[in-house]
């Protein structure tokens, strides 16, 4: 039976939410156990920049995988989204 390999950039936003809930359960006993909120304000928002930035990629690198995916379906050129109007970059 073939097993399904898994893509780096799963593996790794996995993993990273997997660390993300296990810092907020930490942060969340250490908190009830010392009466201090200060995990919250350090840790936390530190913590949670790091799971927004790699959910950002995967999201970003879905899209761009699923733009080509549709382009092989359905054998047209999806136009490429411009960014330099309408205010954009």
């Amino acid at each position: 039976m073939h097993q399904k390999k898994y893509e780096f950039s799963k593996i790794m936003a996995v993993t990273v939410i997997l660390v993300w809930l296990a810092a907020i359960i930490y942060a969340f006993v250490m908190m009830r156990i010392t009466f201090d909120l200060s995990p919250l304000a350090y840790v936390m928002t530190s913590i949670d920049a790091v799971v927004a930035v790699v959910l950002g990629f995967y999201y970003w690198k879905a899209r761009a995988e699923n733009q080509i995916k549709l382009k092989k379906i359905y054998r047209e050129d999806a136009p490429e989204p411009d960014f330099t109007k309408d205010g954009g970059y």
